[in-house]
């Protein structure tokens, strides 16, 4: 039987992430960015690019332009000073650019301007020297001695660390590596923590997220990237965890916002880091996808934190029973059409579909983490574009049974409602005033247990003050 033009597309691309790194030959850039970063944060970038036609070099916006001097540009290349500190401190956005202290967490379009003028996307090679002192960070692979921007433009990239701030390396193991049967190997976690957090140490913040690296890739069999780059943000006048944003062009990156008063149980208590390195694991979902990506994060962050020990099953369930009705009407007029907090909750309780019926359909064998960790493992990752068919295709290739793809046609444009009060019962879950009861008699008692806690035994990840 010949193959569907989305399937074959997607062997296509299975076939070729497949292959050993040997086979892949690294091109030349067709850019380079070489950058000097002063003590007062202004930097000054030569940016040059091969081309047979004319390249043009263009800010991201208005803001960004009103912060650059010196620009001029001619036969392909661009030499300009751009004043960091002040755009940092005009922007001020988690979104775009942050200063504290002598330190800035920006997006890379804050600082480099885009090439206009290739027929497809460059591949960009960026070397950033700095004065003593001074650091520089990304979530982009490396290439020799340069951080690489390929398959995506400058617009989309995601965030830098430059100047006065800690640096710390953090080894993960690399995607997969965790499998039985498979050659451990290592990746990295760059962090990056800018002055001002005073409730807590540094050294207490870099365990928190080596604690929090480390429940993750219990869950996903190895850690969600090879390389990526996570920043910590201060925040006023607050205690505990704020904001978290996720961007993976090019690399993967997370910034999460952390109140400069908190302290450890704060962070342990959280989920917001969990959920951002949950979308690290998975790529950006084109095609009204949001709902596929936040509903995978939203649904998987409380299992994560439950296998660690860091969370109670009956906690789980309970916020499920008391949040998934948000999603009811998106799942029942069609998850294209799904909005807001619909996103999150349509997209759960999808999840959680996906995982029930792969645990039925399997005996127990498979499960959402093997669709999520598979399509991952076959190299479709955070830098990574595709549409939801596709995704779901990939899912059901890695676990082998087509049940991501039927319920994308049941759920997504026509729209199927779906009886949460029957499947709690199913399940064995019963909200009893204010407690969930878990019953082990019902039907699918067994299902419920393995959704929260897998097939195996889960392994603890010891809180700070269990050690």
């Amino acid at each position: 039987m010949l193959a569907s033009p989305m399937n074959l597309r997607l062997f296509l691309l299975l076939a070729v992430l497949a292959l050993p790194a040997a086979a892949q030959p690294i091109a030349a850039p067709d850019c380079t960015v070489d950058a000097d970063l002063a003590g007062d944060l202004k930097l000054q970038v030569r940016f040059h690019c091969r081309s047979t036609g004319p390249i043009s070099f263009v800010p991201e916006s208005e803001r960004m332009s009103a912060h650059v001097s010196g620009l001029t540009v001619a036969n392909g290349e661009a030499r300009y000073q751009f004043d960091l500190r002040a755009y940092a401190r005009a922007v001020d956005s988690p979104t775009a650019a942050v200063l504290r202290g002598e330190g800035v967490l920006a997006t890379l379009s804050s600082w480099l301007l885009q090439p206009r003028g290739y027929d497809r996307t460059p591949v960009i090679d960026i070397r950033v020297r700095t004065a003593d002192g001074l650091g520089f960070a990304a979530g982009l692979p490396k290439a020799g001695d340069a951080w690489r921007l390929a398959g995506t433009s400058v617009g989309f990239a995601g965030y830098n660390a430059l100047g006065r701030l800690s640096f710390t390396d953090i080894v993960v193991p690399a995607p997969g590596s965790l499998r039985a049967g498979v050659a451990r190997q290592d990746g990295v976690l760059r962090l990056a923590i800018l002055d001002g957090i005073t409730g807590v140490s540094h050294d207490e913040l870099v365990d928190w997220v080596r604690r929090t690296a480390e429940a993750e890739s219990n869950y996903w069999q190895g850690f969600t990237a090879r390389q990526m780059m996570v920043g910590l943000v201060p925040m006023a006048g607050k205690r505990g965890v704020g904001f978290g944003r996720t961007v993976s062009g090019g690399g993967a990156t997370v910034m999460v916002e952390v109140g400069v008063e908190t302290d450890r149980r704060r962070l342990f208590n959280d989920w917001v880091l969990v959920h951002e390195l949950v979308h690290t694991g998975m790529p950006y979902i084109r095609d009204r996808g949001t709902w596929l990506m936040e509903g995978a994060a939203t649904y998987v962050e409380p299992i994560i934190r439950a296998r660690a020990g860091w969370k109670t099953e009956e906690e789980v369930w309970m916020e499920w029973v008391k949040d998934m009705p948000q999603g009811a009407q998106a799942l029942a007029a069609g998850l294209q059409n799904a909005s807001g907090r619909a996103n999150y909750w349509a997209g759960a309780t999808f999840m959680l579909l996906t995982d029930l019926s792969l645990r039925r359909a399997s005996n127990g064998a498979k499960g959402l983490e093997d669709c999520l960790g598979g399509v991952l493992w076959s190299g479709i990752g955070a830098p990574h574009r595709i549409g939801i068919a596709e995704y779901a295709a990939a899912c059901d290739h890695a676990t082998g049974i087509g049940i991501m793809t039927d319920l994308v046609n049941s759920h997504y444009a026509i729209g199927t409602p779906v009886p949460l009060a029957t499947l709690w019962r199913e399940l064995g879950v019963t909200m009893v005033g204010d407690r969930i009861v878990l019953d082990d008699t019902a039907p699918g008692a067994q299902w419920r247990k393995m959704i929260v806690f897998g097939m195996k035994p889960p392994k603890r990840v010891k809180l700070p003050w269990e050690s």
